[in-house]
């Protein structure tokens, strides 16, 4: 089969990393760890393997930011 490389958080990104996307995502009533796992889902999505969250926002209305690299 094939094998999927989990998307990976950065704090920065390395010299050689290239920015492929700046994403956001938002869920009504949701967890801290299910706004990551939507931007994991975002950034593999894209072909992307790293992403630096950007804004981070959880309340009735969790909104995360983020941008891809790869």
């Amino acid at each position: 089969g094939q094998t999927s490389v989990a998307a990976t958080e950065i704090s920065h990104p390395e010299t050689d990393m290239k920015e492929v996307a700046h994403v956001s995502v938002s869920s009504i009533n949701t967890n801290p760890e299910s706004i990551i796992q939507l931007l994991q889902n975002k950034t593999e999505a894209s072909g992307a393997h790293y992403y630096r969250i950007t804004s981070f926002h959880i309340d009735n209305q969790s909104h995360a930011t983020a941008i891809l690299y790869k």
